[in-house]
């Protein structure tokens, strides 16, 4: 019976296409007796590394909850398929919601079935699509940020130095999609990007990639807890303010031992635009140090959290050389080329906010 990773064909000119699930697979991993569904692909210009469903469920009797549920697969486009394949993004995804995610004092989504996420590659979820989706090109507004810091705090606490994380051998340390080396792409970048980010920050990104290895060496002297790893917009859904579904955070395919603090320099330096965040940088820092230590976290002040948010922002800063790589697929979306674009620019932008330079582990080489 076809599991949704082997649902990828080829179309007549050569490309893939992605196959509907079929009704008897469905019925099986469900335990219902279904007499039919309804599909549609939802988020199709926001997903990169997966493929994501909404299956409206026909069961029998009538109304059997539940009535539709969310099927995340892989994705049809091979270069991104095979990203997700080298960061193991379902397995990482399964384990959390398996392993860890039962710990959690938070609002997040109920998995109905999984695959195995090696090489059986989906998700069966609970369907929040009432709730309204996050937009990585229109950004977070400050109230938005504030919210989803609040959640990821509560998950940063939760495992804040906690041994446990080491008995899971599946989730790695320090491993994120915008980390590697990049020195090729620097001076394509640099003559396409350069006048818009300016020559201060042009000169932190040099420094970055040449103090690359030193930087991870950095992070793993810090306190570490379980961070999401992709923590943006396109990655959350939104709630009424003050309710339990304000914020919800999706997404664990990156989920990740490391430094909290690289999920707020990664949210709000990719996320918030510089107007809505210009002047507020601080505020937010502050908050989420304090929801740290309203959940238990002791001995952890706020200048070591400023200091982590600056070495953190140095290892997301590589995240502009990435993205500018993905901009020169020639297939890419429309919607793809403007966000990676402005994610740029924010990612660039928070560091002179940030004075991030002060984190560099060998100082600012001449």
């Amino acid at each position: 019976m076809t599991s949704p990773q082997e649902s990828i064909a080829s179309s007549t000119d050569g490309s893939a296409r992605l196959r509907r699930p079929e009704l008897g697979w469905l019925r099986e991993q469900l335990g219902m007796d279904l007499l039919g569904f309804e599909e549609e692909v939802i988020g199709a210009s926001r997903g990169f590394i997966s493929t994501t469903w909404r299956l409206r469920l026909q069961s029998d009797p009538p109304g059997v909850p539940p009535q539709s549920v969310v099927l995340k697969s892989e994705t049809s486009n091979p270069e991104f398929r095979q990203l997700a394949r080298d960061l193991r993004a379902f397995e990482r995804e399964v384990r959390f919601y398996r392993d860890l995610a039962p710990r959690i004092d938070t609002h997040l989504p109920t998995l109905y079935a999984c695959g195995n996420g090696a090489d059986d590659c989906w998700l069966l979820m609970e369907d929040l699509t009432e709730l309204r989706p996050g937009d990585q090109i229109r950004g977070l507004s400050q109230r938005e940020a504030m919210a989803v810091l609040r959640r990821i705090a509560a998950v940063h606490a939760t495992y804040w130095m906690d041994p446990q994380l080491d008995a899971h051998p599946w989730l790695p340390t320090n491993t994120f999609w915008f980390q590697g080396r990049f020195d090729a792409l620097l001076e394509g970048f640099e003559a396409e990007y350069g006048l818009r980010i300016g020559e201060r920050t042009l000169a932190l990104l040099r420094q970055v990639v040449e103090q690359n290895d030193a930087i991870d060496r950095a992070l793993l002297e810090r306190p570490w807890t379980l961070v999401h790893g992709d923590l943006r917009a396109d990655n959350l859904l939104f709630g009424e303010p003050g309710e339990r579904d304000e914020a919800l955070i999706l997404d664990w395919q990156t989920v990740n031992r490391s430094v909290g603090a690289i999920d707020l320099a990664f949210l709000v330096g990719g996320s918030e635009p510089p107007a809505e965040r210009a002047g507020h940088l601080h505020e937010l820092l502050e908050l989420w140090h304090g929801e740290l230590l309203a959940h238990g976290v002791r001995g952890y002040s706020l200048a070591d959290a400023r200091h982590d948010l600056q070495l953190a922002a140095l290892r997301c800063l590589t995240a502009v050389l990435q993205l500018y790589r993905f901009c020169q697929d020639p297939q890419i979306t429309v919607r793809a080329a403007v966000l990676n674009g402005e994610a740029i620019q924010r990612y660039a932008g928070v560091m002179e906010e940030l004075r991030a330079w002060e984190a560099l582990p060998e100082g600012m080489l001449p």
